[in-house]
């Protein structure tokens, strides 16, 4: 995955690459973002306002109007690349956002095995992964 908004007046670049997001010189692994959306994009407005939650802290950053669309499709690229890891661990977000649960082990081998066909894991990561899951 890779998404630069480019920095405009005093707007800071913001890039969207494999591991992490960079906001100007900042550094945020997405291990450590904890929430990550566009909070405000008035209509008539020359910026919006993406909110980032890392580390327990919110960070606002503005980013210019016209990218917007750009930039949710960066975060909804972001959600889903953490939604596979998160199955590939076994651990997923809570909706509600306050905590992770379980997945129901047959959902979770199902999923497991659209991975495996996607080619995203191998033989032996599905197999070794599906007899945890399943207690086998």
């Amino acid at each position: 995955m890779y998404c630069e908004i480019e920095s405009r007046f005093n707007m800071k670049a913001i890039v969207f690459d494999d591991e992490s997001l960079t906001v100007g010189d900042k550094v945020y692994p997405y291990s450590t973002i904890e929430k990550l959306e566009v909070t405000s994009a008035p209509l008539f407005s020359t910026y919006g306002i993406m909110t980032l939650r890392a580390d327990g802290r919110d960070v606002t950053v503005p980013f210019p109007r016209s990218a917007a669309g750009k930039l949710r499709r960066a975060i909804q690229e972001y959600e889903h690349l953490r939604d596979i890891a998160a199955q590939t661990s076994g651990v997923h977000p809570d909706p509600s956002g306050s905590a992770a649960y379980k997945m129901d082990p047959y959902e979770e081998a199902k999923k497991l095995k659209e991975l495996l066909d996607l080619g995203i894991i191998t033989q032996e990561e599905f197999e070794r992964k599906k007899k945890e899951i399943l207690n086998l």
